[in-house]
């Protein structure tokens, strides 16, 4: 084989590759427990340090959806040989919302009454979780969370904002635990 058939061949293996991720993957290339670590920054990081967060997802189907559960185990201050240690659970199911790769949330609450509203999407390979929330002072929250899977597992990015200001950023490499 010439370079220059090998160069071609590489360029046609590259050129399929790109084409399979420019598509959108179905929901179950997510389904699995995944578990990881990430560091999770704020504007006052810089002065206080970052936190480490322990992190499990499980992405579960449903019988006419997907059921996302997710677990953070906080690690901060106290003692470094025995920090203190916070966890926080959320879960949430999905369903088809009629258009293509959009679902709502099954348990959707009034944010203007306190509740919660959420909706995930799929874009290519990345599955995000969007969640709002309104307090009693009309102040809205957002939080995302957007799984992304890669070649060596998941990458997760969870993203808090404030009316309009950034208040929490994680960055969190997950592996895949079990099917």
């Amino acid at each position: 084989m010439t370079r220059a058939t090998a160069l071609l061949a590489l360029a046609l293996w590259l050129g399929a590759a790109s084409l399979a991720w420019a598509q959108d993957l179905p929901i179950s290339a997510f389904h699995g427990q995944w578990a990881g670590s990430g560091i999770a920054q704020n504007k006052d990081s810089l002065y206080f340090g970052a936190t480490v967060r322990d992190l499990d997802v499980a992405i579960r189907p449903t019988s006419d959806g997907v059921n996302v559960t997710w677990t953070t185990m906080l690690h901060t201050g106290g003692d470094p040989a025995n920090p203190d240690v916070r966890r926080r659970s959320a879960a949430l199911d999905f369903v088809p919302s009629g258009r293509p790769n959009l679902f709502k949330a099954r348990a959707n609450g009034d944010p203007l009454a306190g509740g919660d509203y959420a909706w995930a999407r799929l874009t290519r390979n990345t599955f995000t979780i969007y969640v709002l929330t309104i307090s009693e002072a009309g102040i809205y929250e957002m939080q995302s969370y957007a799984r992304t899977l890669t070649g060596s597992g998941m990458d997760l990015e969870f993203t808090r904002v404030r009316d309009g200001e950034p208040v929490r950023r994680v960055r969190a490499k997950l592996i895949k635990a079990a099917d």
